[in-house]
């Protein structure tokens, strides 16, 4: 019984660790402008959520001669 408990504990928190937000940094640089580069934090589950976001912002930069990435 007690093995089942602490197996049961073990998958919980494996479970509980992996599901959590990370932290991904977007960095863009801009060479026309005066703000030069700028770091952008995206908080995703999975890195192709926050490569996604990047992307978008990527767009947007390559508008004024700038790109980004993750």
């Amino acid at each position: 019984m007690k093995k089942l408990a602490l197996i049961t504990v073990g998958v919980v928190a494996i479970t509980a660790m992996s599901s959590c937000e990370k932290k991904y940094t977007c960095t863009c640089v801009y060479p026309n402008a005066q703000a030069g580069t700028t770091k952008t934090d995206i908080k995703a589950y999975r890195r192709s959520d926050a490569q996604a976001t990047c992307s978008n912002m990527n767009t947007g930069a390559r508008l004024s001669g700038g790109a980004c990435a993750l």
